[in-house]
């Protein structure tokens, strides 16, 4: 995970830092790696900033005394369900169950997979890179019906995502638009 948009609305809404932000949704998406890496190589998280999220209810500290794990934090139900969707498969499966699931060849007639990856992994890495974020969700499913309605699609559902494809899908949609 290489990039986060930070909500705005929850900085105003529950008066926290970017860098609160940052580590309330490294702890929802579970990304201990990302979350060291983040403490080790840049900035990392201010104690007092994580102990004013536990004194505020917004996260439990599961670490037994006298341990300071990060990965031993987790969010109260009341932040989780209110700055994260909670059901983070959605976003993914509703891509992952549009996506075309052969391609025909027109000229020699083979079939080749579309969808031959692992799901898990591929609904996983979904929501940290589209499905926590409802507006840019939208916006793949716009360019993926786009992309089915003129019979775009022609690459695996992961390189699909990698590329971010949708982004040439809305751009060329707008462009027959205004045609």
């Amino acid at each position: 995970m290489d990039t986060l948009l930070i909500n705005l609305n929850a900085l105003s809404r529950y008066h926290i830092t970017p860098s609160q932000y940052t580590f309330l949704f490294l702890t929802h998406a579970r990304q201990y790696a990302a979350m060291y890496k983040y403490c080790q190589e840049g900035p990392g998280f201010k104690s007092e900033e994580i102990l004013d999220l536990e004194t505020r209810g917004l996260i439990l500290n599961l670490n037994k005394t006298g341990y300071y794990y990060l990965d031993f934090f987790v969010l109260t139900d009341k932040v989780g369900s209110d700055l994260f969707d909670q059901d983070r498969d959605k976003a993914g499966l509703a891509v992952w169950n549009a996506y075309p699931i052969y391609l025909r060849d027109s000229i020699t007639g083979d079939t080749f997979s579309l969808i031959n990856t692992d799901k898990k992994q591929w609904l996983t890495d979904y929501y940290l890179q589209v499905g926590h974020r409802p507006e840019k969700h939208r916006q793949v499913m716009d360019g993926l019906d786009y992309a089915i309605d003129k019979d775009l699609i022609d690459m695996n559902i992961r390189q699909w995502l990698d590329s971010e494809q949708w982004t040439l899908m809305l751009e060329l949609k707008e462009l027959e638009e205004s045609v």
